[in-house]
């Protein structure tokens, strides 16, 4: 008799689970993992879901640590010779954070995708039991070699590096950075769309520790150094900046960060835009080549948010500027 494969289903927490609130306004957190499971109803054959309740929180309330020790969790699940893969429920606020960290800690090549709803349970629409079954499904294929972990949100799987969240509101609410989807759904299957190859090579950083006092900030015009040395006297240990276009900051902010890579601590650069990423291709004072040339690190086509959570697992692994450099070349 064939064993039957296990997929290890975390819940953390998020719409997916939760329910108007009695006595205030809005949804909260109400227990509801154990109905969502039951409503779910028999898995596909051969196949049991193990329910891991790793918390109730909603998705904003997430910190790095939580994501990491979610991560290191994972993997630990993952490691056992039953399990074929593992599906998180997340709140879809910070879910491509989390995927992220995921994707670059977990040294597993079994399948980790993450899922939510943008519908809280028992909101008509509600779209969190389309997404935990067809996620459970896409645990059982042979996802592309080095894909890492995923995100199936909307009948489409996107990889954790190019995901990115478009719409606050609408169900339709994920997108991928110019790369493309990694798969898709078609009735009651779920349809690979690169069999091959990964978007690109993936490299787990697999740090021991992270480092989360790391700080995101976003360039506007007139912007001063006011924030940057709040952050550098606060004990910030790295500091990411979306700058605009293809990575261009004011000029008055420049030697605000000069003066925090002096004091070694790393500055990369994002960009505030969608897609494109950032490049090397402006000279004047805050321009990307300009700042490349002063030290900065520039992330490529990572946002902000995930470029922070590599810089988070960066500075557990090492505090070598040119090490973290190469970790970003990398990404």
């Amino acid at each position: 008799m064939t064993k039957q494969k296990e997929i290890v289903v975390f819940f953390t927490g998020g719409t997916i689970g939760m329910s108007p609130a009695e006595g205030t306004t809005g949804v909260a957190p109400h227990d509801n993992f154990g109905a969502l499971l039951n409503q779910f109803g028999p898995p596909e054959a051969d196949v049991t879901l193990r329910p891991v309740l790793w918390s109730d929180k909603p998705s904003p309330h997430m910190t790095p640590g939580d994501m990491f020790r979610l991560a290191q969790d994972v993997e630990k699940a993952l490691a056992e010779p039953s399990v074929a893969g593992a599906v998180i429920l997340h709140g879809t606020d910070t879910l491509v954070e989390t995927a992220y960290m995921c994707d670059l800690v977990i040294n597993s090549d079994k399948p980790v995708i993450l899922t939510g709803s943008m519908r809280y349970y028992s909101e008509s629409g509600y779209d969190g039991i389309r997404n935990l079954a067809n996620t459970v499904r896409a645990c059982l294929l042979p996802l592309p070699p080095g894909v890492g972990a995923c995100i199936l949100m909307t009948d489409r799987i996107f990889a954790a590096r190019e995901a990115v969240k478009v719409n606050s509101l609408n169900v339709d609410a994920f997108e991928s950075r110019e790369a493309g989807i990694v798969g898709y759904v078609a009735g009651e299957s779920v349809v690979l769309a690169r069999r091959h190859s990964a978007p690109t090579p993936r490299r787990a950083l697999h740090p021991a520790n992270i480092e989360e006092r790391v700080v995101l900030l976003t360039a506007y015009t007139g912007m001063d150094r006011s924030l940057i040395d709040h952050a550098k006297s606060m004990g910030s240990k790295g500091i990411v900046i979306e700058g605009f276009g293809a990575g261009n900051v004011p000029p008055t902010v420049v030697e605000a960060l000069e003066e925090c890579m002096a004091d070694t601590i790393p500055v990369v650069l994002a960009t505030r835009c969608i897609e494109g990423g950032v490049w090397p291709i402006y000279g004047y004072p805050g321009g990307g080549a300009d700042l490349e040339a002063r030290g900065v690190i520039l992330c490529g086509r990572l946002g902000g948010p995930k470029a922070r959570i590599r810089l988070i697992c960066a500075l557990g692994i090492t505090r070598d500027p040119e090490e973290i450099r190469r970790i970003f070349r990398d990404a």
